[in-house]
């Protein structure tokens, strides 16, 4: 006689199989913080699905309480749950996700009962099938099919343009990122880079900024923080910078004892205002700069007189010393005055005419 312990004890496992929408495995999961995905995840294993407070998310232990209401906080404005007084509850992503499709096809005046979900004339279906088999193994998950729509009925991104989208994606490790992927795709959609040949110069400007990037890390000697790539990402997109003009710029600045992004980028933008492309251009501008400068001063120099001046034209004691009075003579000098002697006294030495 078999013994029936066994099959009771395998009866008290607990098996959720609660599997997880792609949606938010591509939508979501990838923008949010640990805690936010902890609490997610393990409301969701749990089953409470129906409704949940703060208080159940405190037994898990899973994060420090103290943070339990910021993760939930994310969770609301990432629109992944929501809260009517004090209960919490999931919201439907993948209703919401077909519903938004759905409200997209009937924009390009289609009927979506005859469209479907994950059917699209011809040429689309190549296109995404494409993507799919090279950057997705196969397995393309159908949040971005409305991507691969919305580029091509509402960006009118040309085909190849749109497969070029997934192909930088994919280059630059953010194709399994839809957040960073409707973020290239709206860039260039608001920069006019819906055909292949406005494209190239698009791909052109990544490809330097990467360069200038990595160049600007060497000379500065450290690594470059969020700011700075934006700076020198400007200098590409903006003042079509070449390596060899930031180069040139980082030498123009080797007076100042402390070299800022700043500098070279004001350098930079001078370069751009005056047409400048090559460093051959900017060497000259600065010896005619420096020569212009030079008259300038010789110029002023002129109109300004003599170089050296005296304290009065200085503006130095203005206070005239007072005129010394007509007596006052210096040391040294002879002096003559009329001196009148008294008649009483000559008389006492007789005439001078008359004999002894």
């Amino acid at each position: 006689m078999k013994s029936s312990k066994g099959k009771e004890d395998i009866s008290r496992l607990l098996v959720n199989d609660s599997l997880l929408p792609d949606i938010f495995l591509v939508r979501y999961a990838q923008e949010l913080s640990r805690n936010a995905l902890l609490v997610y995840l393990w409301i969701n294993m749990t089953g409470k699905k129906g409704g949940f407070e703060e208080s159940d998310v405190r037994k898990f232990k899973i994060i420090p309480e103290e943070e339990i209401s910021a993760a939930l906080a994310e969770l609301m404005s990432a629109g992944l749950i929501n809260r009517k007084d004090k209960i919490f509850s999931f919201d439907d992503i993948k209703a919401r996700e077909v519903g938004e499709y759905i409200e997209a096809v009937k924009a390009r005046g289609e009927d979506p009962m005859l469209t479907g979900v994950m059917s699209d004339e011809k040429e689309r279906k190549v296109l995404a099938d494409s993507i799919s088999s090279t950057f997705y193994q196969g397995e393309l998950p159908y949040i971005f099919y409305r991507l691969i729509d919305k580029c091509l009925y509402e960006y009118k991104f040309d085909g190849r343009v749109c497969y070029k989208l997934f192909e930088e994606g994919y280059e630059q490790s953010k194709h399994r990122s839809l957040q960073q992927m409707e973020k290239m795709a709206l860039s260039w959609y608001e920069k006019g880079y819906t055909d292949i040949k406005s494209l190239e110069k698009q791909l052109e400007v990544n490809k330097r900024t990467q360069k200038l990037i990595k160049l600007t890390g060497s000379l500065l000697r450290r690594r470059l923080n969020g700011l700075d790539i934006e700076r020198v990402t400007g200098w590409a997109e903006d003042l079509d910078a070449t390596e060899e003009l930031v180069t040139q710029a980082f030498k123009e600045n080797e007076f100042r004892g402390n070299i800022t992004l700043k500098n070279v980028g004001d350098t930079l933008t001078k370069w751009h205002d005056l047409g400048i492309k090559t460093v051959e251009e900017a060497i000259r501008a600065g010896e005619e700069e420096h020569q212009e400068n030079k008259r300038k001063a010789t110029r002023k120099k002129a109109n300004s007189g003599s170089v050296w001046r005296t304290g009065e034209e200085a503006g130095i004691g203005n206070d005239k010393k007072a005129e010394p009075a007509p007596a006052e003579k210096a040391a040294g000098d002879t002096v003559k005055e009329d001196i009148s002697i008294p008649d009483d006294i000559l008389d006492m030495f007789g005439d001078s005419d008359e004999d002894d």
